[in-house]
């Protein structure tokens, strides 16, 4: 339920939505007028989320930490570094480095960054199977085998493989790395929830981000910023489920 209502809030099905009723309304019914309005709030919608500043506007609250430029000061005596999934092609004709979604990518690469400089870490890769698909291999899994492509040893991995969300995430990545100080990659706009849900269940995570969304300054209408937002959305109506739970 709380994945169709996030997906139906979106602004691109809301949009298309709104245009096939306002189609119908047009075509079949003969409602012109109420047609209209719900065809010309459609268009408005989509290109008010396809415009660069509407995208900064809403990501900015998002993005509230700083990359960890040096691990070694800022992260000091972290025994891991725990990277967490965020969506994966169950495809197993791919490499695993082209199973990833970008942004588990980006997650991974940061990870790796960051495990690189720090002495005896251990990455800890976070991530079950897609929800009704308990037989597909855990997103863990492929992100353990994508960081050995990119020359990880499989003994400096770790992973937890139940989780379905970022509160199981939480809750599953403290039964594994205890009271040890660590490391916590995600996206930039994801980064400020996990943070609060960690800190729920009694850890301090280091914060690290990666992945900064909008690639280049341009005030013509793009899709790249309609999935910005809606990744930026998804996040928002997950600060709000997960305060409504007492979660954070």
């Amino acid at each position: 339920m709380k994945r169709l209502v996030s997906y139906c809030l979106l602004p691109f099905p809301l949009s298309l939505t709104l245009l096939v009723i306002g189609a119908v309304l047009l075509w079949f019914l003969s409602r012109q007028r109420l047609g209209r309005i719900l065809v010309t709030t459609a268009v408005g919608l989509m290109l008010f989320v396809s415009w660069e500043p509407t995208s900064n506007w809403i990501l900015t609250p998002l993005s509230t930490y700083r990359p960890l430029r040096d691990p070694t000061v800022a992260a000091a005596g972290a025994r891991w570094v725990v990277v967490l999934g965020g969506g994966y092609d169950p495809s197993p004709d791919l490499p695993a480095t082209s199973r990833l979604s970008g942004a588990t990518l980006e997650r991974l690469v940061e990870g790796i960054r960051i495990h690189r400089v720090l002495p005896g870490s251990k990455l800890l890769m976070s991530g079950g199977t897609r929800p009704g698909h308990a037989d597909d291999v855990a997103e863990s899994e492929i992100m353990v085998q994508a960081a050995e492509e990119l020359g990880v040893r499989r003994a400096d991995t770790a992973q937890e493989s139940r989780s379905l969300d970022t509160q199981d995430e939480a809750m599953f990545v403290r039964d594994i790395v205890g009271h040890d100080r660590f490391v916590l990659v995600t996206s930039s706009m994801h980064l400020r929830r996990s943070v609060k849900l960690f800190e729920k269940a009694g850890m301090a995570p280091i914060p690290a981000p990666s992945g900064y969304g909008s690639d280049s300054m341009s005030w013509a209408p793009s899709v790249n910023q309609v999935a910005l937002i809606e990744a930026a959305e998804h996040e928002y109506f997950g600060t709000w489920w997960s305060r409504l739970r007492g979660q954070i």
